[in-house]
């Protein structure tokens, strides 16, 4: 009978308690990381559907049989609903000073009361704290939520927590000695400062590369770069501490606006980058991510945070698979810089599968929990920086390459295809050079003679090779800043810079004229042409290339009529 009366006094107590059965004290200890209260029986759990609950309703008999072990995740629910937390430390030593602190800054509502001691007194007053409230309200100016808790005796005390967020997907506790956390937050500081410096020194490199070259990928890089920097700045509690502390609304919404806009530029740096533009359905799909990353920001900004935060994480994982998929494809295509956007999408996958294996419980690395979202995060813009400055050299050779092609173009667009020399529109080119100048130039125009009959008897080409060969002998009579230049036909112009005297010209004009007379060798043959050259001179005889041309080709007619091989243009 005793046994029975035993038994059922336990089941009674099951019915009546469950809190008593399933609350284990935490053993307060020195841990330098702190102790992490997730395993099953650190601490009881209380959902207020509510929100109406007070720490007098919670601490009543019917609330307090409600409370039940926390799980190790709870998972995010519809709007701002608070969670009560229920937690029994135990101090062995004689006076110890702690902290409980939040894993998370993106709550935005926090209040800690207690500690109560066994008689269910209270020691220290409550804290009010969270996004929703300025940043002096937080004890030690620490970037996240805690309590400090200074225990004047061994014992058990109790402590209660209210979380409230709409879009943190993870509330969790930990317990620290004050000055292990202390020394691990200036740790902190010190590693999250490097990062930030980082991606700070690259935002402001990348940001005068951008001005330098006027390519779009890099704004869009310039972008992700900043609000990736401002998501992490918002993450860590930082930005709250040194930004916007005085400002709650938009602490609130800046945890989750900023990652829509990181998101929203690395969806368009992805898209420049790749040239998604040549894959119709992957600039498509970029576009409508970058859409919802707007429809987030939108969201967010309406103080719709629980649903933007979930539209937030969609992204984050299918806007991850699209880049990839995206390089990819881009990749097989012989796009190598792709290649290095593989490798920043990979470092930051496997940063943040590192803090997932952490949170599973897989890996014991409480840094890597801490600092793998920012570690990826540097490392991937490090290696995106990499990326465009290969994407730069293979658009800079292409460049070359297409201003040489240009050049080439121009430079065929301006020559004789037979002769090599300058046709009409490098004629036209040269001529206003020199005109620009003001300096005064000199026009001697030859025509061939006795040329047609060479066609005639030997055929076009032997008409060819003489043409071929005029023109080099009158490439060799000029100075380098002259101009050989063939009209067409069998006619050539020389166009010769500076003020040149009379008998200068025309000893010049009878040592083209012996060049030219000069037998040609074709097939055995020597075949032998002359030549009737005119002179005309700027600015008597013209101002612009038309007008002295027109006088040269009056001057060759007249030495053409007197068979004496030059003449100048003269005035009437």
């Amino acid at each position: 009978m005793n046994a029975i009366r035993t038994c059922l006094l336990f089941l009674c107590l099951l019915v009546a308690g469950p809190s008593w059965a399933w609350a284990a004290p935490i053993f307060l200890d020195d841990h330098a990381q702190g102790l992490a209260l997730s395993e099953p029986g650190h601490t009881l759990w209380l959902q207020d559907d509510t929100g109406a609950l007070t720490l007098d309703d919670v601490r009543s008999a019917d609330q307090d049989r409600r409370f039940e072990p926390a799980p190790p995740a709870l998972q995010r629910s519809r709007g701002a609903q608070a969670h009560w937390f229920k937690l029994q430390m135990e101090q062995r030593t004689h006076a110890g000073d702690w902290v409980l602190a939040t894993q998370t800054t993106a709550l935005k509502d926090v209040q800690f009361f207690g500690p109560f001691d066994s008689m269910g007194r209270t020691l220290a007053p409550p804290v009010h704290t969270g996004l929703s409230q300025v940043f002096s309200t937080r004890p030690l100016a620490s970037e996240r939520y805690l309590m400090r808790l200074q225990l004047p005796a061994p014992g058990v005390y109790t402590v209660y927590a209210r979380l409230v967020s709409d879009a943190a997907p993870i509330l969790g506790l930990s317990v620290w000695d004050t000055a292990e956390y202390l020394q691990w937050r200036q740790h902190k500081r010190l590693f999250d400062g490097m990062c930030y410096g980082i991606l700070l020194a690259l935002l402001i490199y990348n940001l005068v590369l951008a001005a330098i070259f006027r390519d779009a990928a890099y704004g869009y890089y310039v972008g992700q770069c900043t609000f990736a920097l401002l998501t992490l700045a918002s993450f860590n509690g930082h930005a709250a501490h040194y930004l916007w502390g005085d400002w709650p609304w938009w602490q609130e919404r800046s945890n989750v606006v900023l990652p829509g806009l990181w998101m929203l530029f690395a969806m368009l740096f992805a898209r420049s980058f790749l040239e998604a533009r040549l894959v119709p359905w992957l600039n498509r799909a970029f576009l409508a991510v970058g859409a919802l990353a707007s429809l987030s920001i939108l969201l967010a900004i309406a103080g719709q945070l629980g649903l933007a935060q979930a539209l937030n994480e969609g992204m984050a994982t299918g806007g991850a698979l699209l880049a990839t998929a995206g390089a990819l494809v881009i990749m097989r295509r012989g796009y190598v810089p792709a290649r290095w956007y593989l490798g920043g999408q990979a470092a930051l996958f496997l940063s943040a599968l590192g803090v997932v294996l952490v949170n599973w419980k897989i890996v014991d690395a409480p840094f890597l929990l801490a600092n793998g979202l920012q570690i990826g995060v540097a490392v991937e813009m490090v290696v995106f920086a990499l990326a465009l400055s290969t994407r730069i050299g293979r658009m800079r050779s292409t460049q070359t390459r297409l201003r040489l092609q240009a050049e080439h173009l121009a430079t065929a667009a301006a020559t004789d295809p037979l002769t090599g020399l300058a046709n009409r529109t490098g004629l036209a080119q040269g001529a206003a050079r020199v005109l620009a100048d003001g300096t005064a130039i000199t026009v001697m125009l030859l025509d061939l003679d006795r040329f047609k009959p060479i066609n005639d008897a030997h055929g076009h080409d032997a008409g060819d090779v003489v043409l071929r060969t005029v023109a080099q002998r009158l490439q060799s009579q000029i100075r380098p800043h002259d101009l050989v230049a063939r009209l067409g036909g069998d006619e050539f112009i020389l166009l010769l810079a500076g003020h040149l005297p009379d008998a200068q010209l025309a000893a010049m004009a009878e040592r083209l004229g012996a060049a030219i007379q000069a037998p040609i060798h074709f097939q055995g043959k020597a075949l032998t042409v002359g030549s009737s050259t005119g002179i005309a001179r700027s600015p008597q005889d013209g101002r612009t290339l038309t007008e002295l041309v027109r006088s040269a080709d009056r001057a060759m007619y007249q030495a053409k009529q007197a068979h004496g091989g030059y003449a100048f243009h003269r005035t009437a």
